[in-house]
């Protein structure tokens, strides 16, 4: 996430914004047009038509792809976890960028992807997570999703679902309506790791 809202910090230069990080860290899981029209508003401005295209693109553009990595000990988890359940990644980012992620970090691990373009309401609507539930052929109380951003969290409750969320970019108290709370990816390690067969 540090290098997604850095790329946006570049994009929104652009047209005069400035942004922290944190602003986007609060926005993490929107599409990008919705994320667009909310960095406007704090800024009180008003997006035009042409912003939404070029300001994703940008992002893209200047993503320091090459510098991302997973958190620790999470790819090993998820490939352990493939092998007893069905997961899914519900992500607010555009296509381009979950597909290289996945394919980069976790490959073969997620049956169903859904990203910021799959759906005309992303997150904090709870459509996403809905579309991953129909794919997987799962009622809502066969799964748990695992959060680290309020509108995601937010998204997941909407559906149905009981949600863990890790404070891995915020603070604790801004997820704090998830049914579960990590402090770190640590805890979230061995909460998952729980799960499988000993």
């Amino acid at each position: 996430m540090r290098f997604q809202a850095d790329a946006w910090a570049k994009a929104f230069e652009e047209v005069d914004i400035t942004i922290s990080r944190e602003d986007i860290y609060e926005l993490e899981g929107s599409n990008d047009r919705r994320l667009i029209k909310a960095i406007f508003k704090k800024a009180g401005k008003e997006p035009e038509p042409c912003h939404f295209e070029q300001l994703s693109a940008m992002k893209r553009e200047v993503l320091e792809f090459d510098r991302i990595k997973p958190f620790e000990g999470i790819p090993e988890c998820l490939n352990q976890l493939k092998r007893h359940f069905r997961l899914a990644m519900v992500s607010g980012s555009n296509f381009d960028v979950v597909e290289k992620f996945a394919n980069s970090f976790f490959s073969g691990c997620f049956e169903v992807i859904i990203t910021g373009g799959d759906l005309k309401c992303g997150k904090p609507a709870p459509d996403p997570y809905l579309k991953a539930l129909e794919k997987l052929a799962l009622t809502n109380n066969e799964c748990i999703v695992i959060e680290n951003a309020p509108l995601g969290i937010t998204a997941a409750k909407r559906a149905g679902l009981y949600c863990a969320a890790v404070a891995s970019m915020l603070e604790p108290e801004k997820v704090k309506h998830a049914d579960l709370v990590f402090e770190n990816h640590a805890a979230l390690l061995d909460y998952l790791n729980s799960f499988l067969p000993k």
